[in-house]
């Protein structure tokens, strides 16, 4: 039992790990569209290169604390998913705006990003559901042909 629990916990990790990359690239990409709407003439510097990696690990906040003891069914799942998008938006939101005086320009910065956080955490779910199905139909075919080798095994017998 224990060593089930160390393998969950170790496949549940990756998992994260592999969700952490496609957040932070698709919040590149969500950072790019959204600086060019509302501040194009604007350049920076290095240091904005270390943003999308704190909004990645902001945004895998939820995927590390929810782990599954057991499959959940699809209500669940939806559940899981939307406290998620709320939790991430609220995290992303303060992190950004903490401290600051609320100007129409942040409003609508703000309301970007609540629309970037849903599409990226969308492709994130959409990438991720590509991913697994390719494991799964990958696996699916390998038991197949096992179950072929082991049936022409016995016919051989």
């Amino acid at each position: 039992m224990k060593e089930y629990k160390k393998e969950r916990l170790k496949e549940h990790l990756t998992e994260c790990l592999r969700n952490f990359f496609i957040i932070v690239t698709l919040i590149n990409l969500a950072m790019y569209v959204i600086g060019l709407l509302f501040r194009s003439e604007q350049r920076f510097g290095y240091e904005v290169f270390i943003y999308p990696i704190i909004y990645g690990l902001l945004g895998s906040i939820p995927n590390l604390l929810i782990m599954e003891k057991k499959e959940p069914t699809v209500k669940q799942f939806l559940v899981r998913e939307l406290m998620g998008f709320v939790m991430v938006t609220a995290i992303i939101l303060t992190f950004m705006f903490a401290g600051q005086t609320l100007t129409t320009e942040h409003i609508l910065i703000g309301a970007a990003v609540a629309v970037s956080v849903f599409v990226v955490f969308i492709g994130v779910n959409v990438i991720t559901w590509i991913l697994d199905s390719k494991t799964a139909k990958s696996m699916t075919d390998d038991l197949k042909a096992f179950q072929k080798k082991m049936a022409k095994e016995d016919w051989n017998k």
